[in-house]
C-alpha cells in the first residue's frame, strides 16, 4: 500500500477563480473526527488527492495494529471532479463504515486517484474483512475490496505524513 503514496504535497489552494468549484472540506464539515488536511498532486499524469488526519497517533493507550483499506472502484477515472451525487455516495458509505467501526477503528486517510476511492483505517484486532463488508451493506454492484495489513508501528501513516510534508 505504500506504493500508492505518490508524491503529494500539503496544499492550501489559492483563491479559486470566479465560477470554479471549491475543493471539498477534508473534515467533511466536522463529520470526521480530528484535524484533517488535503494534499493534491499528480501521479502517472493523473490527479491524486489525499485527505488525511493530521492529529492521529498510532501509539498507546489505544493499540490499533491493523491497517484496513476499503477500496471502491470507479467507472470513470478521477480527474478532480466534484460530482455531488458521487460525493454523497462516498459520504454515505463512509458514514456506514464509521458507525460500524466506532470504538474499534479510526479513519486516518482517504484517497482519490485514477479509478479508485480508498478509505484507510487503523483498527483493533477484532475488525475482520467480513465485519467491514457487512458494514458496507449493499454497494449496488460496485467493485469494493477490503484488505487488512499488520501495521502496528504505523508505517503507512508515517510515510503518508512524510510524503505530504515533502520530506524523504
Amino acid at each position: 500500500m505504500l506504493a500508492a503514496l505518490g508524491g503529494c504535497s500539503d496544499s492550501t489552494p489559492p483563491a479559486a477563480p470566479a465560477g470554479a468549484v471549491k475543493p471539498a472540506d477534508p473534515s467533511r464539515d466536522g463529520a470526521r473526527a480530528g484535524q484533517w488536511a488535503r494534499a493534491e498532486s499528480e501521479r502517472d499524469k493523473r490527479p491524486i488527492t489525499w485527505q488525511y488526519r493530521e492529529d492521529f497517533t498510532v501509539a498507546p493507550p489505544r493499540q490499533l495494529p491493523q491497517l484496513v483499506v476499503v477500496s471502491q472502484a470507479l467507472t470513470i477515472p478521477y480527474v478532480g471532479q466534484a460530482d455531488p451525487v458521487l460525493q454523497q455516495e462516498f459520504a454515505a458509505r463512509e458514514q456506514r463504515l464509521l458507525d460500524a467501526l466506532k470504538d474499534k477503528a479510526e479513519l486516518v486517510a482517504v484517497l482519490d486517484w485514477s479509478q479508485q476511492h480508498d478509505w484507510f483505517f487503523y483498527a483493533d484486532a477484532s475488525v475482520t474483512r467480513e465485519s467491514v463488508t457487512l458494514a458496507l451493506g449493499d454497494v449496488g454492484g460496485r467493485d469494493v475490496r477490503v484488505t487488512l495489513e499488520n501495521d502496528a508501528q504505523g508505517q503507512f501513516y508515517g510515510t503518508l505524513k512524510q510524503r505530504v510534508a515533502g520530506t524523504p
